[in-house]
C-alpha cells in the first residue's frame, strides 16, 4: 500500500513537468526518452504567438539541456543555426490545424542531436522562427521553449 501510495505524486510530477511545454509543443511519445524517435507539434498560436497566423514557413532552433549543462539557458549539442532556411529545419504544417507545425527527431533523441551516451538528456530546447529569424514563436514571457526527455523505464505504477 505504502508503495502505491508513493508511486501518486512522482506520477503527478512527471505529468506536471511536461504539462507547461505542452501547451505549445505536444510530442509523441507523450514521455519521449532519449532513445526514442518523437515527433513535436507546434501550435504558433499558443506562447508569445510570435509566428501565429503568419502566413510563413516555420522552422525550428533547437539543442538538448545535458547533465553537462551550467543552467536552463546552456543549451548543449546545437544542430540548427538562426537565420538560415535550411530545408531540414523546416517544419510541416499539419493539415486542417491552422497554425500547428511538426517536426520528426529521430532515429532518436541522443543520434538526432549527437549526445555523447555519457550525458544524461534532460530536456530538448526549443525556439520557432522565420526564415530570416525576424519573428520567433516563443514560451509566455519570451523564454525558451523545453520538453522534458524522461528515464528509461520509470515504472509509473507498482504493483
Amino acid at each position: 500500500m505504502l508503495k502505491k501510495l508513493c508511486s501518486i505524486p512522482i506520477f503527478f510530477w512527471i505529468a506536471c513537468s511536461a504539462i507547461n511545454a505542452q501547451v505549445i509543443i505536444t510530442t509523441t511519445p507523450a514521455f519521449p526518452t532519449a532513445n526514442d524517435e518523437v515527433t513535436i507539434v507546434y501550435d504558433a498560436s499558443e506562447g508569445t504567438g510570435g509566428l501565429s497566423n503568419c502566413s510563413c514557413d516555420v522552422y525550428l532552433h533547437t539543442g538538448v539541456i545535458t547533465s553537462v549543462s551550467t543552467g536552463p539557458s546552456d543549451w548543449k549539442y546545437v544542430v540548427t543555426t538562426w537565420g538560415q532556411a535550411n530545408a531540414a529545419w523546416k517544419m510541416t504544417p499539419v493539415p486542417g490545424q491552422p497554425n500547428k507545425y511538426s517536426y520528426v527527431i529521430g532515429p532518436s533523441i541522443r543520434d538526432y542531436y549527437g549526445v555523447p551516451a555519457n550525458e544524461v538528456i534532460e530536456k530538448m530546447a526549443f525556439v520557432f522562427r522565420n526564415a530570416a529569424g525576424t519573428l520567433e514563436g516563443k514560451d509566455v514571457g519570451g523564454t525558451d521553449i523545453f520538453y522534458d526527455v524522461f528515464a528509461e523505464n520509470i515504472p509509473l505504477t507498482t504493483s
